[in-house]
């Protein structure tokens, strides 16, 4: 003996007792748009509010939390390392000598020939630089430069300096040297220990 059962979807439905069948959104479980009334959810744009100022809060929090003096040491000597190699590149483009002067009490250096500071290229200014003035560097200092106990270096047209040397620039409890190999003029950046 087989039985079949036959199985119906179900179907939720009220009826209005007039015959006519209505969905369960037409039977009145609808969102509520009636003054009063409780709406379970979040409109997109509620959401995209809140988003909105917390990404703001982030923005202005997350840099005081985090501490801003690694990041401001690195920058720094990223840009004397990037300025001294403008100069060496400017030295064997221009075949003249380019020095690079570090002013360790006024924080800044400038980039010259033997007729005056250069344009930078950017700015359009004299090619100085000076951290106590740029916005993001406050906590910036150049500790030391030392090119056999001077504190310029002078690219010949061949892109070799006078002579080797250090610049060491910290903010904060972080630092980091700058280095000027004698002969070749590799420039590299290392952390201080």
């Amino acid at each position: 003996m087989s039985r079949n059962h036959k199985i119906e979807p179900l179907s939720i439905s009220h009826s209005t007792g007039t015959g006519q069948v209505l969905s369960p959104f037409q039977a009145g479980n609808e969102p509520s748009s009636k003054p009063g009334s409780w709406n379970h959810a979040f409109t997109l744009v509620e959401i995209l509010v809140v988003i909105i100022i917390l990404a703001i809060s982030a923005a202005i929090i997350i840099p005081y939390a985090v501490g801003t003096s690694s990041s401001q040491a690195r920058a720094a000597a990223r840009m004397v390392m990037s300025d001294l190699e403008y100069a060496q590149n400017e030295a064997i483009v221009t075949q003249s000598p380019i020095t690079v002067t570090f002013d360790i009490s006024g924080n800044s250096y400038t980039v010259s020939n033997e007729s005056g500071p250069l344009i930078h290229p950017i700015t359009k200014k004299a090619y100085a630089v000076d951290f106590d003035t740029i916005s993001g560097f406050e906590n910036v200092s150049i500790s030391s430069a030392n090119f056999d106990g001077a504190a310029t270096v002078t690219f010949d047209a061949i892109g070799a300096p006078n002579s080797g040397g250090t610049i060491v620039v910290s903010a904060g409890n972080h630092c980091y040297s700058i280095t000027v190999a004698p002969v070749t003029g590799k420039i590299t950046v290392s952390q201080c220990e």
